[in-house]
């Protein structure tokens, strides 16, 4: 039986934001597993659908929950991503029951995971919903020079103003 390292699942995500980057997309992706299965996987794709509500976080947690696991299964499940989740990403990740959040690379300016640890245990005391654990700062580097290359071919606008935060 092969246990994937933490790296290891993290590398397959950033090969999945390289995918998502080399197709015009900002190069941030997602991969949810249980144990070392993959239960489901994406990447960003605002640009492709023309909508801003398709974070790659979002978007695998939604085929997540179309495969109707119980509860019990979903706290099992790791989201690992690239980039902190934004607070709605990490708002779907508390209502799915996700039960470990990895990601690489702190979002200074929307990140939620930062955040909601901040505040959650003096307001959700008596809460259904708990906070998944948090894990940060897996292959940092290697994702910070993702959003790097993804600079090099989009120099100027907001989204290369707040890539420019990340890194």
């Amino acid at each position: 039986m092969n246990i994937m390292t933490i790296e290891e699942k993290m590398r397959l995500v950033l090969r999945l934001a390289e995918e998502g980057m080399k197709q015009g997309e900002l190069p941030v992706a997602a991969i949810i597993f249980h144990g070392d299965n993959i239960i489901s996987k994406a990447f960003t794709t605002e640009k492709k659908e023309r909508r801003y509500l398709v974070h790659a976080e979002l978007q695998a947690m939604m085929e997540m929950d179309k495969q109707k696991y119980p509860i019990k299964t979903r706290k099992e499940m790791q989201l690992f991503t690239n980039l902190e989740p934004c607070m709605m990403c990490f708002g779907t990740a508390i209502h799915s029951f996700v039960g470990e959040i990895y990601y690489s690379l702190e979002s200074p300016t929307d990140g939620g995971a930062v955040w909601t640890e901040k505040t959650w245990n003096n307001h959700h005391t008596a809460s259904v919903f708990k906070l998944p654990k948090v894990y940060s700062g897996i292959l940092e580097e290697e994702s910070k020079e993702l959003f790097k290359r993804f600079l090099e071919s989009h120099p100027q606008g907001g989204i290369s103003d707040w890539v420019k935060t990340l890194i």
